[in-house]
């Protein structure tokens, strides 16, 4: 049997936290790991950082008040922790960062990992327009499944 496929997210904002709640549920099983990392930018809250609020109260108060995230999602505040040993990672973070945060991230992601991008519509670049999963593939050289909408129509 494979080893259990690790599962970071990175971003944390309203969408990232739903989608926490879904994939903490569903890693419960042999072919998950347990653990799932949520990638959570630097933000204090009422002089709190906002990963150790996740991680003791398991609740992202300033994007998603009201919804428990499960114990097993953690909240990480060093992009490279979040990204580290993933096999499966999901962008969930605005589009106008995917450049600059593939950037950050190249040569530190295994070239067997996946990603999947559930960032919405399209990137206006400055060679035109350009799908994000083809910057993340390009940037990483990683395969990428993709979920998404518009986000720059009239």
């Amino acid at each position: 049997m494979a080893s259990p496929l690790r599962v970071s997210i990175l971003g944390c904002g309203n969408w990232g936290s739903a989608i926490a709640r879904i994939i903490g549920s569903h890693a419960t099983s042999l072919r998950f790991a347990n653990t799932v990392k949520m990638w959570v930018y630097k933000e204090n809250i009422n002089g709190r950082k906002l990963s150790d609020i996740i991680n003791t109260e398991h609740e992202n108060i300033k994007y998603l008040p009201g919804y428990k995230l499960r114990e097993n999602v953690v909240a990480v505040p060093k992009l490279r922790d979040a990204e580290e040993g993933a096999d499966l990672l999901v962008f969930v973070v605005p589009h106008q960062f995917i450049r600059s945060l593939c950037d950050d991230m190249k040569g530190c992601v295994s070239p067997k990992a996946r990603g999947i991008t559930l960032l919405k519509g399209i990137d206006e670049g400055p060679g035109g327009l350009k799908l994000v999963s083809d910057i993340i593939r390009e940037k990483m050289g990683i395969d990428v499944s993709v979920v998404m909408g518009s986000n720059i129509a009239n």
